[in-house]
């Protein structure tokens, strides 16, 4: 009985130490929308919350979405994808500490705010076909993009349209990793072709432009 009781004990103890490691955050998900509505509480393993908001620029069409979940590996990033055509791809993932910390996290464009890096992708862009594309020039990469990415496949935007596409241009390093998981609007439906290649320096021709 002794040993019984001091197990019940040890349990009893863990689970109260269990729960004071839980915190609680924000949790909404607005398809197609900036502002949070019948926002709810989750409870997360980390002390840290999130706030991701998207923007997407498809041709003529904007498309923008907010997500605030429980923190990640995501967190305090831009991820990017520029194509300097018809797609372009914006996602600012805002995080704090804290039970409710992303409960003043809002819709930001923080990411369009960036500048160029030094760095250069072939880049196209084909919205009617998930069949690849042929190069058009190249583009200037900015923020972290690092990495140049050809991708097509079948993905289904914010207000519900599924759509055919193929692209080519700069990516966020690891882009290729997290894919259309870190799009909060978008929804990838079939993936044919996404790869990821080191950028190249826009100077490669130092020797030539300095006349030596």
């Amino acid at each position: 009985m002794k040993f019984s009781y001091i197990g019940a004990l040890c349990v009893f103890m863990a689970l109260i130490a269990a729960a004071q490691c839980l915190f609680t955050c924000n949790e909404c998900w607005v398809i197609g929308g900036t502002e949070c509505c019948n926002v709810k509480n989750t409870t997360c393993p980390l002390p840290g919350c999130m706030t991701m908001s998207e923007y997407c620029v498809v041709e003529d069409k904007h498309f923008r979405s907010i997500r605030k979940t429980c923190g990640n590996e995501l967190c305090n990033l831009c991820l990017t994808v520029t194509t300097g055509l018809d797609f372009n791809v914006r996602v600012s993932t805002q995080c704090g500490k804290g039970d409710g910390s992303n409960a003043n996290l809002n819709f930001t464009e923080s990411c369009n705010n960036l500048t160029t890096n030094g760095l250069k992708c072939p880049r196209c862009y084909n919205g009617t076909s998930a069949e690849g594309c042929a190069d058009n020039g190249t583009v200037a990469c900015v923020g972290k993009e690092m990495q140049c990415a050809d991708y097509a496949g079948v993905v289904q935007y914010s207000d519900g349209s599924v759509n055919y596409i193929s692209y080519k241009g700069c990516i966020v390093t690891g882009g290729c990793l997290v894919g259309f998981l870190g799009l909060p609007g978008t929804k990838e439906i079939k993936r044919k072709t996404f790869n990821c290649t080191a950028a190249t320096s826009t100077i490669l021709n130092l020797p030539k432009l300095l006349n030596l």
